[in-house]
């Protein structure tokens, strides 16, 4: 488990390298978030479907970067905004 955790750590420190701003709007946050799970579900469909198309790498890898986006979320809780967006008919 030690391995894992420091594999997350840090995909965590290279996204936050990458990209050092985080949204202050908590959906917005949560899409980023999103958008890493739906590459792992992708991955791990793939995988059980369309084996060609997918690894156990691959899965590791994407669960490893959706953990790592988890975490950037939970330690920007406190600087959120939460409110209501700007709404349309």
């Amino acid at each position: 488990m030690n391995r894992e955790i420091a594999e997350i750590k840090a995909e965590l420190d290279r996204g936050i390298a990458k990209f050092p701003r985080w949204p202050n709007d908590p959906l917005h946050a949560l899409a980023v978030l999103g958008e890493e799970y739906g590459e792992l579900t992708r991955a791990m469909v793939q995988l059980s479907y369309e084996p060609h198309k997918s690894s156990h790498a691959q899965v590791r890898a994407e669960a490893i970067q959706t953990a790592a986006m988890a975490i950037r979320l939970v330690l920007s809780l406190d600087y959120y905004t939460y409110a209501p967006s700007a709404q349309h008919r």
